[in-house]
């Protein structure tokens, strides 16, 4: 099996994060498993599998198991967007996960990173050299949503550009799990100064999936966050965007 055989299997939780990157495949083939929608093709000459998991731990913890028992990938990478817990990182930067950590309402503890981070530099000096602004960053995964403030002045002030999501440590359990090394890649859809005016309860069911009817009832109840949610979905778009461009250079060299 040569390199370009080797299959690369991405997993993100929304459908904006999975559009963005699926636009960019070639060949396409979408393959249904247990109600997971999995997209194949090719991206800058390399094999990858782009699974659309949901938001939270269980999804996509479910969802990396359904990657690597059908597809075998070599590597799984936990893409998508992430939002900023300091200054620093803006809308669109590229972090990559250099330290992982989870976060729930006992506290913050480590998660070993499949492979270790030693790549990291590589891929950001990578991205860097191609204009790309890039960060070696350490990956919140949380639980639930979290007032961003608060959750910053509860790190080590020297924790290298902090950034908040809900499913990285949990791919890379999965990951570690299955003996395939692993990557975290996210771009910011949200800056340090970007608290949110609902929590994720008010727009969801309970699968973590962004309910219309729940949406709207949240606007009527809260007018006030709707230029919020209209600012995040433009911020989204160009996250996506710089999600799309990033992984096309980092896939060739992985």
């Amino acid at each position: 099996m040569n390199r370009t055989d080797k299959l690369i299997g991405i997993v993100v939780a929304l459908p904006e994060e999975r559009m963005a990157l699926v636009k960019r495949l070639k060949q396409v083939k979408r393959r249904t498993i247990d109600s997971i929608p999995f997209y194949s093709g090719i991206l800058s000459n390399r094999n990858v599998c782009v699974v659309e998991g949901g938001m939270g731990a269980i999804s996509a913890t479910r969802a990396s198991r359904l990657l690597l028992s059908g597809f075998k990938p070599v590597l799984v990478i936990s893409s998508g967007f992430c939002g900023a817990l300091r200054q620093g990182a803006k809308v669109a930067d590229m972090v990559i996960c250099k330290r992982l950590f989870f976060h729930n309402e006992s506290g913050i503890e480590d998660v070993a990173l499949p492979g270790g981070d030693m790549v990291a530099g590589r891929l950001s000096a990578e991205l860097q050299s191609k204009g790309i602004r890039t960060w070696q960053g350490s990956f919140i995964t949380t639980d639930r949503i979290v007032k961003k403030s608060s959750l910053s002045e509860s790190l080590p002030a020297d924790l290298a550009t902090p950034v908040l999501e809900m499913e990285t440590a949990s791919v890379a359990l999965a990951a570690g799990s299955a003996g395939v090394p692993f990557l975290g890649l996210r771009v910011v859809s949200d800056d340090a100064s970007e608290e949110l005016g609902f929590s994720l309860a008010e727009l969801t069911d309970e699968q973590f999936r962004i309910s219309i009817p729940r949406v709207l009832l949240t606007c009527l109840k809260k007018p006030r966050i709707i230029p919020q949610l209209a600012r995040l979905a433009a911020n989204s778009g160009k996250a996506g965007k710089a999600l799309g461009v990033a992984l096309e250079q980092i896939v060739p060299i992985l």
